[in-house]
């Protein structure tokens, strides 16, 4: 299948669930500001994320939505592994025509991240055919009302929900490879958040996404079946625990109010879907 990329601006999304979910909410904004249609690739095969769009998200009409197989590869060259040298010279060679015949100007992260300091967003407006590669948002007016579960998760997330009550507060717990998350916000930060919490409302109960099953059974042990929460492991290398991460998210998003992790935006879009209060714990400024 042959793509045209002219009179366009065409967005690859890096990173994780939540890094694309905000640059693609902020880019169809962009796109209407400079008067462009968007287009998306979105990579199903990387290290940070391994399920198509159409898995997670229903359809968003005011784009379109791409997920190539053998295109990928010349946007985004380093996901392939390969040994020998010279071929990965020959790769990524191939890779920077591609990207050159299809596109007049192409924007990396460092680049975005400039452009968006500087607010000379409009001046992208000049160029006919434009690709940014980033997991920036563009501005700051993310909602992330575009996206919609699929109906089965949402399903799971109602089911979730059926635990509710009127107190019932989020936390969002990172840990795996997190360094920041990790070293900014320990889980004494959130023991002590929970404990005040139900200090000022004894019917309070709390709705945990966590990478870590050691603190989700921590957690449970501690305070018992105040602690909503699933067990399967969330594996952002598989479909499935993708498909967690979605309706954890959803879940914390029509918590109350969200006690987050330092440094994430998993914690923020969360907060943001709902424009619900998020508290970051912070160990270095409590």
């Amino acid at each position: 299948m042959a793509f045209r990329f002219d009179s366009k601006l065409t967005l690859v999304p890096h990173g994780g669930l939540c890094n694309r979910m905000r640059a693609i909410d902020s880019a169809l904004r962009l796109s209407r500001r400079l008067h462009k249609q968007l287009t998306v690739i979105w990579l199903e095969n990387t290290s940070q994320l391994r399920c198509p769009f159409n898995k997670l998200f229903q359809p968003i009409p005011q784009l379109h939505l791409i997920s190539p197989q053998l295109t990928s590869i010349y946007i985004n060259p380093q996901s392939i592994q390969i040994s020998s040298p010279l071929k990965r010279t020959l790769l990524s060679f191939s890779a920077q025509v591609f990207q050159t015949v299809n596109f007049q100007k192409i924007i990396d992260n460092d680049e975005a991240i400039k452009l968006i300091k500087t607010d000379q967003l409009a001046t992208l407006a000049n160029y006919q055919s434009l690709m940014i590669m980033t997991d920036r948002s563009f501005d700051s007016a993310n909602t992330y009302d575009v996206f919609k579960p699929i109906p089965t998760l949402e399903s799971a997330i109602q089911r979730r929900m059926a635990a509710f009550g009127r107190h019932t507060v989020g936390l969002h717990i990172r840990r795996g490879d997190h360094d920041k998350a990790i070293r900014h916000s320990p889980l004494d930060l959130f023991i002590n958040a929970i404990t005040q919490e139900i200090n000022k409302n004894a019917d309070s109960n709390f709705y945990l996404a966590s990478d870590s099953l050691q603190i989700k059974h921590r957690l449970l042990d501690q305070f018992g079946d105040r602690i909503i929460t699933q067990l399967a492991p969330t594996d952002r290398n598989s479909e499935q625990g993708m498909q967690d991460a979605v309706i954890d998210l959803y879940a914390l998003s029509r918590t109350r109010k969200i006690y987050g992790s330092y440094w994430s935006s998993y914690s923020r879009v969360a907060a943001n879907i709902s424009n619900i209060e998020l508290v970051v714990l912070n160990a270095l400024t409590t």
